[in-house]
């Protein structure tokens, strides 16, 4: 599984969003007019990954990034929704997320504030980065 799908499915399991409706991912995104609050998942860079001492020639762990922007009409509800993600993603530690093996989250900063969209609608952001078993899919 992708890291944009990891993350969607946690987010859904937490009942704080539903994928195509309220939470997106991906720059391509059409994200639909409303109050909000949307979430967006960007994948950004993220960093090398990581081999064990008994690992293939593939890496055992990759070190993706992400960003989450949630956009809403009303600041303080964006805010509040952002918050919400921030301690959903940042409490990630040993433990299955979407059939992949998560070893670890570290939040890069707290949500703030990331100027208003093109529809005057505030935009809460942060960054994360992770450590995650390499997917079957990807060998």
């Amino acid at each position: 599984m992708t890291f944009g799908a990891d993350l969607v499915w946690l987010i859904e399991q937490a009942s704080l969003g539903v994928y195509s409706i309220d939470l997106f991912k991906g720059s391509l995104a059409n994200i639909p007019d409303g109050p909000g609050p949307i979430t967006s998942i960007m994948e950004t860079g993220g960093t090398q990954p990581e081999g064990t001492h008994t690992a293939a020639p593939l890496p055992a762990y990759v070190r993706p990034s992400g960003q989450i922007i949630v956009r809403a009409e009303d600041y303080d509800v964006a805010m509040a929704r952002a918050w919400e993600l921030f301690l959903l993603i940042a409490a990630v530690r040993n433990r299955m997320v979407n059939g992949t093996w998560w070893r670890e989250v570290r939040m890069v900063q707290d949500p703030f504030d990331l100027l208003a969209d093109e529809k005057e609608r505030a935009r809460i952001a942060f960054n994360f980065n992770a450590v995650k078993r390499l997917s079957p899919a990807h060998s």
